[in-house]
């Protein structure tokens, strides 16, 4: 019977547990911190008149709920993330926002993805958060899916990314980096993206040139 209740607490409380205590510290880190909003006022006015998607690396994930909900809760956001354990705290994080909102797909099932995205945004409005080398890599290398949603809906993708003076980056697949309390952060919106249908056949030039907008802020 302890075994069981056992199991239980780990498939069902402990995602909570992880998801509110991330939540928590992150936010009581960033008040601690310097941070500076860039092309936060482009990303606002596009968002108000046609459909985004917001394009991050998954080693980048830690601060954009807090981010949103602080300078732009007015839309509603709903993250991509796999149906699986590891995807269930992310899922209960997205969701403890008011403008929060989280689409869970099997990883396996890359064409069901495709379609629940790009109904997202399409029938709902909804301002799509996506890792295009989620769920499990390869690290920072763009999937189809992003390019192939973004061309069905002619939706504007804006690269987001953040950099910090100081911060922690852990072993984890994807490298994951947490900014140091009292630390200088830069939060970058990048000028949006339309892929021209032209180039469908062209994913390669598609993905390098998505690639290349989230690389630029490492520089």
């Amino acid at each position: 019977m302890l075994k069981k209740h056992g199991i239980n607490f780990k498939r069902h409380w402990l995602p909570y547990l992880f998801a509110y205590s991330a939540k928590i510290l992150i936010r009581m880190l960033l008040k601690t911190c310097r941070v500076r909003l860039h092309g936060l006022d482009t990303f606002i006015k596009t968002a108000e008149i046609a459909p985004c998607m917001l394009m991050l690396w998954h080693s980048k994930l830690v601060l954009i709920p807090e981010i949103l909900n602080s300078h732009a809760s007015q839309f509603v956001y709903t993250a991509f993330i796999s149906k699986s354990r590891d995807g269930d705290p992310l899922a209960i994080l997205a969701e403890s926002y008011a403008a929060g909102r989280a689409l869970r797909v099997p990883h396996n099932s890359r064409h069901l993805a495709l379609n629940k995205l790009i109904d997202s945004i399409k029938s709902k409005g909804e301002i799509i958060i996506i890792t295009p080398d989620g769920p499990r890599g390869p690290r920072e290398e763009i999937k189809p899916g992003i390019i192939f949603a973004a061309l069905e809906t002619k939706a504007n993708i804006f690269p987001f990314s953040w950099q910090a003076k100081s911060f922690w980056q852990l072993n984890t697949w994807d490298r994951l980096k947490i900014p140091k309390p009292f630390t200088s952060i830069d939060v970058f919106f990048g000028q949006p993206i339309r892929l021209d249908e032209s180039s469908l056949e062209d994913n390669e030039s598609d993905a390098t040139k998505l690639k290349n907008s989230l690389n630029n802020f490492d520089l």
